[in-house]
């Protein structure tokens, strides 16, 4: 199996480099707005609009979606940009560019091109808006062609345009063939470095089971065979950490000395509380995705689950604060992060992933499927009202989870028992996700 993996590494630049760095990200900022803004007098031209430029972008994301196709198609194309950045450089008042990697430039253009534009295209996101060098994330550097540009060398990497030989932390080998590489700034100044490999695995997994997976508040996985993951909850113990920084930050002259020093401090435990809850979701992920075949999880809309409530003028919003309190902790346990890692991670090992509808299966009774809300009177018990069938409401909902992962499967006129016996000769999984012996079954005819 072909995939594509990336290593992080932490750089340790000179001040040389650094300074070159800065200038280069920076470089590539410039051209990626200058680029937005020629579509944005095109977005005007075509819409005949001569409003502010706030008032312009409610107007391109009201758009219906083949109309933001159709303005799209008259916008410059990633070629008709790479030329305007050549005479760009022919200015003298645009000059510095010629101090930046052509590449990287052009990546920038990319970015927007490509992706931002294709993204307000299927109304996935807004309309691109300008980069600033105040948002670490804007600063960027993608070399495409690695083999022909760049080199590893144990713990030194050779980057192009007068980079040259800079210093890492080489925690982990590299593994596969590396294609390109990103360098990127992250809110604490640092600077780290992606390299994106390809290799060539085998599925070295031999599970046998599947196994449902119930995302919840309280607890942040419940799996169908009872076993429960607490989660870290990462923002609420540094939560009051967090607060006492910010109120030192905010009573600090903006863009002092010891703003800055403060500004570093917050970007820093933010940053701790991202490591904590990712060293948790990489760890459980791969035991999840290690020990089962099989992994079916919600399909759950997290960024419309905690959207505000705040409201409007005219219709204010009810309950703000309690919200908003929800808000935070649905957001701090990452089920959006858990889910991608455990599609990626399933798939490397062979196994299935899928993400079936959420909708009442914490309401539902396993064994006579009777629906109803008295089913789950409290947050933690589940007593069918029909049957008479309990047990933890969390449970119930991962053993739910789990059959509707089965029922698609059949619509898809696939076999759960077929699949695991081309993996690895076993098994046919009963209500529970546990497995029987191969030789119960019918040959693989697969």
């Amino acid at each position: 199996m072909l995939i594509h993996k990336a290593y992080r590494y932490k750089l340790e630049p000179t001040d040389e480099q650094l300074s070159l760095l800065y200038r280069m990200v920076g470089c590539g900022r410039y051209v990626y707005n200058a680029s937005l803004d020629l579509m944005l007098d095109e977005a005007r031209k075509e819409l005949g609009f001569e409003g502010e430029r706030k008032a312009l972008y409610e107007r391109l994301n009201a758009l219906k979606p083949a109309d933001r196709i159709a303005l799209a198609r008259k916008m410059p194309s990633v070629t008709q940009l790479s030329k305007y950045t050549t005479q760009w450089k022919k200015t003298p008042e645009r000059a510095f560019l010629t101090d930046a990697y052509t590449d990287n430039l052009q990546q920038r253009q990319r970015d927007l091109r490509d992706r931002a534009l294709k993204d307000w295209c299927s109304g996935k996101r807004g309309f691109p808006r300008h980069r600033t060098r105040k948002l670490a994330h804007h600063s960027t550097l993608r070399f495409v062609n690695f083999p022909k540009y760049c080199v590893l060398d144990r713990k030194h990497i050779k980057l192009p345009n007068k980079l040259g030989w800079m210093r890492y932390r080489n925690s982990r080998p590299v593994m596969g063939v590396p294609r390109s590489c990103t360098v990127t700034l992250d809110a604490c100044g640092v600077w780290h470095i992606s390299i994106l490999c390809e290799l060539d695995i085998t599925p070295a997994s031999k599970a046998a089971t599947a196994v449902g997976i119930d995302m919840g508040v309280a607890r942040n996985m419940t799996l169908s065979t009872g076993e429960p993951y607490e989660g870290v909850a990462s923002y609420a113990w540094h939560k009051e950490q967090l607060a006492k920084a910010q109120r030192k930050l905010s009573r600090k002259i903006k863009g002092s000395a010891n703003w800055q020093k403060q500004k570093k401090q917050v970007a820093r435990l933010h940053r701790r509380i991202a490591n904590i809850r990712l060293d948790y979701q990489h760890k459980h992920t791969t035991l999840i995705s290690n020990n089962h075949a099989m992994v079916v999880v919600e399909d759950l809309r997290v960024s419309n689950m905690s959207r505000s409530a705040k409201g409007t003028l005219e219709q204010p919003g009810r309950m703000v604060r309690q919200k908003a309190g929800l808000n935070r902790s649905i957001l701090d346990q990452g089920w959006h992060t858990i889910r991608q890692m455990l599609e990626y991670k399933v798939s490397w090992n062979g196994g299935i992933f899928l993400a079936v509808p959420p909708q009442y299966t914490s309401q539902t009774c396993p064994v006579c499927q009777h629906v109803c809300k008295d089913n789950r009177k409290t947050q933690a018990s589940f007593v069918c009202v029909k049957c008479g069938h309990a047990g933890n409401a969390d449970v119930i909902a991962a053993q739910n989870i789990l059959s509707r992962g089965m029922q698609i499967l059949q619509e898809q006129g696939q076999d759960y028992a077929r699949f695991a016996c081309e993996v690895n000769g076993a098994v046919m999984p009963s209500a529970a996700g546990t497995c029987q012996p191969s030789d119960q079954l019918a040959p693989c005819t697969l």
